[in-house]
């Protein structure tokens, strides 16, 4: 009984259009057989056609479906000789038992393969999918999240700004600057997050457009350079009479250059002196961002591009969600273009990154080459 019940789950198994095939395969070799044999009296050429049912069994369906129809051919071949059963009908009958057996195997190592693969397969479907399924609920919580932490900072942001225009009486002025200022640091910062969560999943977007890189230089060492100032800090800028267009998202680069800026003008000493440079090489815009602060460890400098992670320069560790580097790095990339770090003992730090050129050279301002603004003299 067991043995006929795991016969019916093996036939259940087998693909019914591959039965058909073979159960019309078998038959027209009977009949086969029975005409050549009985009727037109040729005997043993024929057999090895007899082969072919034999081979596509086995490769369908391994050991069992080559043993199983290797048998009957032999049955049905012994039985057309019946009852003149020689030594060499009796060989050739056994051979199709044999070969059935020898190629099943091979055919079983093949469906144990297939099998594997489309578990494989299977097993790594469910994953990009429950991937997919955990990108999508994380992108969601971000959104959430934004929303909950922007929803009471926008009063705070407009009623600072509002104080910070009003008043003129010290400490309140200054106190209405500060709330604004930290409002503000904050709003970049959640702004940040949800960037970091699209360019993640692939959900964040350029707004490509042809535009010159010297005014966007300009403008960013400009907006920096009170910043720069008020850390007693300089900032040299080397910029040459001209660069060739670029096409890149204006807003998304300036984003780019003053986070490298900010995170230079955050870990150089006071006296300290960051360089903005830019030049054309070959097909690249290549702008870097040199300070002359501490050394950035070898092993973490390929570290402070993924998400997350904080840096250890010198013996101070930098603060904040580790979300500054990585978001530059998306952006830069989104661009197709490369971002860098080189940094060496009594050096420096020196932070690049490239972005294609469009043909096109256009000339916006005179060479910039010197300082922009300096600190107080030490």
């Amino acid at each position: 009984m067991n043995v006929k019940k795991r016969l019916s789950e093996y036939i259940k198994r087998m693909n019914p259009r591959h039965l058909f095939i073979m159960t019309a395969l078998l038959l027209a070799c009977i009949v086969l057989e029975s005409y050549l044999h009985n009727f037109i009296g040729i005997t043993g050429a024929y057999a090895h056609l007899f082969y072919v049912p034999l081979f596509i069994a086995a490769f369908w369906w391994g050991f069992r479906g080559g043993l199983y129809v290797g048998i009957f051919l032999g049955l049905m071949h012994a039985a057309s000789y019946f009852p003149n059963i020689n030594q060499v009908v009796a060989a050739e009958s056994l051979a199709f038992a044999l070969v059935g057996s020898a190629t099943g195997v091979i055919g079983s190592e093949r469906i144990r393969a297939e099998k594997k693969l489309r578990e494989a397969y299977d097993n790594e479907a469910k994953l990009r999918r429950d991937l997919q399924s955990e990108m999508e609920r994380r992108v969601e919580f971000t959104r959430a999240l934004v929303h909950e932490l922007k929803t009471p900072l926008t009063p705070v942001l407009a009623s600072s700004e509002l104080l910070a225009e009003e008043l003129r009486q010290e400490p309140f002025l200054s106190l209405a600057k500060n709330i604004n200022r930290g409002a503000r640091s904050l709003n970049e910062k959640i702004d940040e997050l949800l960037d970091m969560a699209k360019g993640e999943v692939g959900m964040l977007k350029l707004k490509l457009k042809q535009l010159g890189p010297l005014p966007l230089l300009s403008n960013v060492a400009e907006d920096v350079a009170s910043m720069v100032a008020n850390h007693g800090q300089s900032l040299v800028v080397e910029l040459p009479g001209s660069l060739p267009a670029i096409r890149a998202d204006e807003n998304r680069l300036r984003q780019v250059m003053l986070n490298l800026l900010s995170n230079a003008c955050k870990f150089t000493p006071e006296g300290g002196i960051i360089t903005l440079r830019a030049r054309a090489e070959k097909t690249r815009l290549l702008i870097e961002i040199e300070n002359t602060g501490p050394t950035i460890p070898q092993e973490e400098q390929q570290l402070i591009f993924e998400p997350y992670y904080r840096a250890r320069t010198g013996q101070v560790y930098s603060g904040g969600l580790g979300l500054g580097l990585p978001l530059c790095k998306t952006l830069v990339e989104l661009h197709g273009g490369h971002i860098w770090v080189k940094s060496q003992e009594n050096q420096g730090t020196t932070f690049g990154f490239s972005i294609p050129l469009k043909a096109g050279t256009i000339s916006e301002s005179p060479s910039q080459t010197g300082d922009l603004r300096e600190g107080p003299d030490h």
